[in-house]
């Protein structure tokens, strides 16, 4: 569930130049970045892969443009880049797992790739997991257990920024949920924040000097504003759908924080304040096998005759096509192999310096300049 075409931030670059760059090279550059600030070559490909895929589906908030922002948490040790990822609790179908302070997106992965692993052999499995911080693009784990032809789920908790509906105190992240279920050629797949859009799409806008919609955030005084700094630094961001957005961020925080034995609601610290606790994010994963319940074939059948449902129904006024969840992203992934990924000038020379600092090279996998 992403932001609408109206919903989009302003950017300023969109019509002037960007870079696209191929996506093979990129994930190769990430890996080596991350590699030469001390993450293991094994995590480091993890979390380029899953950064790299972002950005080829068009989730850009939560593409390289983070790069940065891990190496320097990294750097300033708020972040361990090569964690002892720890099972503290095994039942066979239920596991917590610990995540030593590092990037997220290794731990995720162990724990999705342990709970796809438990469900071939008992139909289902969840996991627990505590002690991380960003994982990226939450629907790159639930897509694994799909493409295992198993219903994936994935949630996590994170920084307090959101005050709940209808106070003005920061309260829960913005909290995202996926469900991913296979169809005969694609998943269909829901990656969604709780609220409008996802803080990263704000602090993108802000890097690239753009605004956003007026129904993306408050302003301090509870005002609709534009401005992603105000947003970020002083405001908050807006529940989708009001009071049941919040109840499903709460219901969220509910199985992520407090299931974990974690930090949950006020008491989860900011990014900024990483070094004060390294129980920052936490999340859930759970996959279901289809086969327990009828045959593989026979559900893809019946998740493509849902989606076709979906098509053929009358379009509304707007232009826009009739599309099932995942399925733009899709759609954009297939024309950024194509074409390349493009970065805005500031994220690539933002990712240029980092390189340069240390002696690798950006310009080999540059497609064009548009």
């Amino acid at each position: 569930m992403k932001a609408s075409h109206s919903d989009r931030a302003s950017d300023p670059e969109s019509s002037s130049q960007q870079v696209r760059v191929e996506a093979s090279g990129l994930r190769k550059f990430a890996a080596r970045l991350l590699n030469e600030t001390g993450v293991q070559k094994t995590d480091a490909e993890s979390i380029a892969e899953v950064l790299v895929e972002a950005d080829l589906r068009g989730v850009d908030s939560h593409g390289v443009t983070r790069l940065a922002g891990y190496i320097q948490l990294m750097e300033t040790d708020r972040v361990n880049p090569r964690p002892d990822i720890r099972c503290l609790k095994d039942s066979g179908t239920t596991l917590l797992f610990d995540g030593d302070r590092g990037v997220g997106i290794p731990a995720a992965r162990h724990a999705m790739d342990t709970v796809i692993k438990r469900a071939e052999e008992g139909g289902m499995a969840c996991a627990s997991l505590r002690n991380i911080s960003h994982t990226g693009m939450i629907g790159w784990y639930t897509m694994r257990a799909a493409r295992r032809g198993m219903i994936g789920i994935a949630m996590n908790n994170g920084p307090c920024m959101v005050p709940p509906f209808g106070g003005k105190d920061p309260f829960l992240a913005t909290n995202p949920i996926s469900i991913a279920a296979p169809g005969s050629s694609q998943p269909v797949v829901l990656d969604m924040a709780t609220t409008v859009v996802a803080a990263g799409k704000i602090r993108l806008a802000e890097k690239r000097g753009g605004t956003i919609p007026d129904s993306w955030a408050l302003d301090r005084e509870g005002v609709p504003t534009t401005d992603p700094t105000e947003a970020i630094q002083r405001g908050f961001f807006q529940w989708t759908g009001g009071y049941k957005g919040f109840g499903l961020a709460l219901m969220v925080e509910i199985m992520t924080g407090v299931l974990s034995g974690g930090l949950f609601g006020q008491d989860v610290p900011g990014m900024v304040e990483f070094g004060r606790d390294p129980l920052v994010s936490h999340g859930f994963y759970a996959a279901i096998k289809i086969d327990r319940f009828m045959p593989l074939s026979n559900f893809h059948k019946r998740v493509d005759e849902l989606v076709a449902q979906a098509h053929g129904s009358r379009r509304s006024v707007s232009e826009n096509p009739v599309l099932v969840a995942g399925e733009k992203e899709s759609l954009c992934r297939l024309e950024r192999l194509e074409k390349g990924i493009p970065l805005s000038r500031n994220v690539f020379t933002e990712l240029e310096n980092l390189g340069k600092s240390r002696g690798i090279a950006m310009a080999t996998m540059v497609c064009s300049s548009v």
